[in-house]
């Protein structure tokens, strides 16, 4: 295996490892909260509802150590539809995400809004005898980011992956807010498969617009404080506003896929959310280095090795 094919598989299995690993304090909404139960190892924490005292949003109660959250269960959605196609195809796509998240598919956990708009969208376009596209959510959270990670790497030197990427945002969310944000995404990863830095990754995306310049500009601006701080300060939350920044901040003050992995977590809130672009980049800059993802929290995700292995 070459270094940029396991660079790009790196990239998969650290947004999937991150995932699994912030799953115990996804969506608590107090960073006290996750240092009393959590510390000095946050990752990997089992799922407990009386932990969260009221400060979040209890999701995962039937989830164990190890598994994966419903953005996990997006990312190997895509994965799915590459492997079986070698390459992106939008109606593929839509019919891989169905099999996971529509009645009686793959997926048994929590769905979050964006899903079950997109499968109503699909259900009402499908009613009417339209075609089946554009079809996600009017939406601009984390979601959208979930698919980036499999589909950059397959296509991370094809000229039309900006086009790529338009196309299986608006799957499951049609926002052009939401695309702007990925294609900024999209570019870090490429960037780390290339093995740049976490933060010259963060900086080549800046080209992507003047918003997401100006946001990458503020991280940097908050370079002197903590993750947790700023995650405080611009929000904890599933919007891509706010979890680029803090994403941004992390990746630019990164010294190790696990250091960083672990402050991300005691951040709060979307954890899961942001781990799945984190990893990703992380894993593929840190390839073959020190710093790269733990083999014993490899070893504790519950990786789609089938998927993995035609890779």
């Amino acid at each position: 295996m070459t270094h940029r094919n396991a660079r790009s598989l790196h990239a998969i299995i650290g947004a999937l490892v991150g995932d699994a690993a912030s799953l115990g304090f996804h969506w608590l909404y107090d960073q006290e909260l996750i240092r009393q139960f959590g510390s000095p190892h946050p990752e990997f924490h089992q799922p407990n509802r009386t932990e969260y005292h009221d400060k979040g949003y209890f999701a995962h109660g039937s989830k164990q150590v190890g598994d994966l959250t419903h953005y996990g269960a997006q990312l190997v959605a895509m994965l799915d539809a590459l492997v079986q196609t070698g390459h992106y195809d939008e109606a593929r796509y839509i019919r891989s995400f169905r099999e996971w998240f529509d009645f009686g598919g793959k997926w048994q956990g929590y769905t979050d809004k964006p899903t079950k708009q997109t499968l109503l969208n699909i259900h009402e376009l499908e009613a009417k005898e339209l075609r089946v596209t554009l079809c996600g959510a009017d939406d601009t959270q984390n979601p959208a980011l979930s698919k980036l990670p499999p589909l950059v790497a397959f296509h991370s030197d094809d000229d039309k992956l900006a086009k790529l990427v338009d196309s299986a945002v608006r799957v499951t969310n049609n926002n052009d807010t939401a695309v702007m944000y990925a294609q900024a995404i999209a570019v870090m990863i490429q960037m780390a498969l290339q093995g740049a830095a976490p933060k010259a990754c963060v900086m080549a995306a800046q080209t992507v617009s003047p918003k997401i310049a100006n946001n990458i500009q503020r991280a940097e601006a908050m370079s002197g404080r903590t993750a947790t701080s700023v995650a405080e300060s611009v929000g904890m939350h599933c919007g891509l506003d706010a979890s680029f920044v803090v994403i941004c901040h992390l990746l630019m003050n990164s010294e190790s896929y696990e250091t960083t992995m672990r402050e991300n977590i005691y951040c709060g809130g979307d954890s899961s959310g942001r781990a799945i672009p984190l990893g990703a980049i992380l894993g593929a800059s840190y390839y073959d280095t020190p710093m790269s993802i733990p083999n014993h929290w490899m070893d504790k995700t519950a990786l789609p090795r089938r998927l993995l292995q035609c890779l």
